[in-house]
């Protein structure tokens, strides 16, 4: 479920995105960062803020684009997300809060204490940065079951954070930045790895021919040398036939 900003997917055959950045603003309430993909519960990592946009680097399949998010690399879904043309000032919303619990908190890899603890935050710290929250265990009976999910700034770690024990989270006004939508393909295929140019294939035809033809000529080179011998054997067989004669002391008679 969890994907830091240094664990980006491998990609083979994806469409590109162009020279110029593309931003997609967040058109509805309940949009996710995946991890992967996929619609399944278990691959979102938080809720986008509402009104803020995602960089689109590609197209990955029919239903989601490969995005930024701040410096958090996921997936979006194309239809919760609409692309403008146009470069916001504020893309990212930015936000942070405090832990209270007199204990410290964990920072875990699930929005689940059940899950891998990645670094324990001490009481009262406040070096965390907010990108959304998410849905997951109800650690404390009719408490909230809604995780944070942050970067720890001293140790660089992602993960989520209880919010019962969290407090002091900066409130997150509406990004009202808005451009003209996009309507058109955002992005190109790339075919460098799938095709290759005429230019390109004739290189590799004449590179693999070439030592072919070495071979080949290298076997017919003895009987070529060969049938050669043998001509000029029997040409010089036939010369000295016309030039010599034998003497018969009967003609003398």
């Amino acid at each position: 479920m969890f994907l830091s900003s240094f664990a980006c997917c491998g990609h083979n055959n994806f469409a590109k995105a162009e020279s110029q950045p593309v931003y997609a603003k967040v058109v509805y309430e309940n949009v996710f960062m995946f991890s992967l993909p996929d619609e399944k519960e278990e691959n979102k990592l938080f809720e986008i803020p509402f009104s803020y946009f995602v960089l689109l680097h590609s197209s990955e399949n029919e239903k989601f684009f490969y995005a930024q998010y701040g410096d958090i690399f996921g997936y979006v879904q194309k239809n919760a997300v609409s692309a403008m043309k146009g470069t916001p000032s504020t893309p990212f919303a930015t936000s942070s809060f405090r832990v209270f619990s007199m204990e410290g908190q964990g920072l875990y890899k699930t929005p689940s204490m059940n899950g891998e603890k990645l670094v324990q935050i001490p009481y009262l710290s406040e070096t965390l940065i907010f990108y959304g929250d998410i849905s997951g265990d109800q650690v404390i009976p009719d408490k909230s079951n809604v995780w944070y999910f942050a970067k720890h700034t001293e140790s660089g770690n992602f993960g989520y954070v209880y919010s019962v024990f969290c407090d002091k989270v900066s409130k997150i006004q509406e990004n009202k930045e808005t451009f003209e939508t996009i309507s058109t393909p955002l992005f190109s295929k790339d075919t460098s790895s799938d095709q290759l140019s005429p230019v390109a294939m004739s290189f590799i035809i004449i590179g693999v021919s070439l030592p072919c033809l070495i071979v080949l000529y290298l076997l017919v080179k003895p009987t070529m040398v060969n049938q050669k011998l043998i001509k000029t054997k029997e040409k010089l067989k036939g010369t000295r036939s016309r030039d010599y004669f034998e003497f018969d002391e009967s003609d003398l008679n």
